[in-house]
């Protein structure tokens, strides 16, 4: 796998189905469905909003998301730091070395993907 393979696999497993979860959720559960409490607190926020506000919040998510993603891959490359972590963080598959430029890669990626 090589570096690209790995961030593309990485934004489709996490950022695209993490969306497609969070859109379905949102979208197609009503409040009297959740049993958790923040759940429910989410599903009436969500239920207020008009259907573009709608659209702004999901768009949110996935941002959320692909800033995450990115913040712990520029951990990996180290083009972040973690406090009180002063060794270095090695990513690799099959033994070979994914780190490197993984965030750059991801955002690009990323970038291209955004509607």
């Amino acid at each position: 796998m090589t570096p690209q393979d790995f961030v593309s696999k990485l934004g489709a497993e996490v950022v695209d189905k993490n969306y497609a979860l969070y859109r379905s959720l949102l979208l197609d559960t009503g409040v009297e469905q959740a049993s958790d409490p923040y759940w429910q607190r989410v599903l009436t926020l969500f239920g207020q909003l008009g259907a573009d506000q709608r659209e702004v919040l999901l768009e949110l998510t996935r941002h959320v998301t692909i800033d995450a993603v990115a913040n712990v891959l520029g951990v990996i490359d180290g083009t972040q730091e973690l406090a009180d972590a002063d060794g270095v963080f090695r990513l690799s598959y099959a033994g070979r070395q994914l780190e490197g430029e993984l965030q750059s890669m991801f955002l690009e990626l990323a970038e291209q993907s955004l509607p």
